[in-house]
C-alpha cells in the first residue's frame, strides 16, 4: 500500500477533531431524559465550543448517504421508543455496556443531523457539518451502525442470527457499488465506523481504502486498517463523572492500592489478566475481581476505581479497554 494522500490525512485528521467533540456531546445527551432528541437536546456543542478558539480552517463539508432506518436507528427499537417515528431518537438508557462503550457510530450520525438554518446547529463553530449536494462534499459518511448490528443480531460469532448482520452488509456494498461517488474513489472519501473489533466482519475487506473508525488495530490486518489512514476513536465510558472527589487530600483519602473488575477468563487472548490475577491474589491493597458487565457489575466497579489509587486495565481479548476511559472520568 502505498503512502496516503494529503487529501487522506486531512479527512483523517479533520474527523479526529469531530471525535474530540463527541464526549461532550455524550456527557449533555445522556443527561436528557426526552425519548428523542431536539435541536435543544442533540448537539448542542456550544460548552465546548465556548472553551475553544474558532478553527482557522473551514469545517469539514460532509455528505451523509441516506440509508433506510433498518442500518441504524431502527436496531435501537427493541431498547427505546421513537426510533423510528420520524425523529432521531436519544440513545436508551438501557443499552448499555458493550454497546453504548462501541456506539461511537450513533454520535457521529448525531453530530451530523439537520436542525435547520443552513448547515446544522452552530455549523459555524463545528469541525464538520452536513451538505445535501454530494459534489460539494469533501468526505461521504456512511451512518451503518455495524457495532450495533454485530450485537443485536445474534449472541455470538456461529449464531445463525448473524445472518442478517451479513445481509446487512451485503445490501450496504450494493448501495455503494451504485454510487458514482464510491466508484470516483474506490471508497477512499467514505468513512465508515467499525469501532467493536468483529463489527463488519463478513464483507470489511471490501472497504478497506476507507476510512475507518476503529477502537485499536487488534483485529484487523495492515492492509485493512492503519494509521495511515484511519481513525482510533476511544470507547464511549459507561459510568459518569466523580464530581465529588473534594478531599484535602483525595489520593490519600483512597484505602485500595490497585483495582481491577471485569473477566479474568478471556475467550482469545487475556494472558495478562490470567497472569496478572495470580500475581495480585490475596495482596494487601489489591482488589483484583472477576465480574460481568452488567448493572449491579458497573455500579461495584464505579465504587471500586473512585476508592482507589490506581485501576487496572490490562488488555484482554484485544489491545484496548474500555475501562481506562472509564477510570479518567472516575478521576476528573
Amino acid at each position: 500500500m502505498g503512502a496516503p494522500s494529503s487529501r487522506a490525512v486531512a479527512l483523517g485528521a479533520a474527523f479526529l477533531l469531530l471525535l474530540v467533540a463527541l464526549p461532550s456531546a455524550f456527557l449533555y445527551l445522556t443527561s436528557s431524559a426526552a425519548p428523542a432528541a431536539s435541536r435543544a437536546a442533540l448537539l448542542n456543542l456550544k460548552p465546548f465550543s465556548a472553551r475553544c478558539p474558532p478553527a482557522a480552517a473551514p469545517p469539514l463539508r460532509v455528505f451523509m448517504y441516506d440509508l433506510p432506518p433498518r442500518f441504524h436507528v431502527a436496531m435501537m427499537a427493541a431498547n427505546g421508543p421513537n426510533a423510528t417515528a420520524g425523529l432521531f431518537p436519544a440513545w436508551p438508557p438501557s443499552a448499555g455496556g458493550i454497546r453504548r462503550q462501541h456506539s461511537v457510530e450513533y454520535w457521529m450520525m448525531a453530530s451530523l443531523q439537520d436542525w435547520g438554518g443552513g448547515g446544522g446547529a452552530g455549523s459555524g463553530r463545528r469541525e464538520a457539518v452536513r451538505v445535501r449536494d454530494p459534489d460539494a462534499a469533501e468526505a461521504f459518511f456512511v451512518p451503518f451502525f455495524s457495532s450495533l448490528s454485530f450485537n443485536v443480531h445474534g449472541r455470538n460469532m456461529t449464531d445463525p442470527d448473524t445472518e442478517a448482520d451479513r445481509l446487512l452488509q451485503v445490501e450496504l456494498m450494493e448501495i455503494l457499488w451504485k454510487s458514482k461517488y464510491w466508484q470516483r474513489s474506490a471508497g477512499r472519501d467514505h468513512v465508515i465506523p467499525m469501532h467493536h473489533p468483529n463489527a463488519f466482519r463478513f464483507l470489511r475487506n471490501m472497504v478497506n481504502a476507507s476510512i475507518l473508525i476503529v477502537a485499536d488495530f487488534g483485529r484487523y490486518t495492515k492492509e485493512l486498517a492503519s494509521l495511515r489512514k484511519d481513525v482510533v476513536a476511544p470507547y464511549v465510558h459507561v459510568v459518569g463523572s466523580f464530581v465529588d472527589d473534594d478531599a484535602p487530600d483525595p489520593f490519600e483519602a483512597r484505602h485500595t492500592l490497585l483495582f481491577f473488575r471485569g473477566r479474568t477468563v478471556r475467550k482469545d487472548e487475556g494472558k495478562i489478566r490470567a497472569k496478572l490475577a495470580k500475581i495480585l491474589k490475596g495482596k494487601d491493597g489489591v482488589r483484583f475481581e472477576n465480574s460481568f458487565a452488567t448493572g449491579d457489575g458497573i455500579k461495584i466497579s464505579t465504587e471500586g476505581m473512585r476508592s482507589s489509587k490506581f485501576c487496572l486495565h490490562p488488555a484482554g481479548d484485544t489491545p484496548s479497554s474500555c475501562r481506562l476511559f472509564d477510570a479518567i472520568l472516575k478521576k476528573l
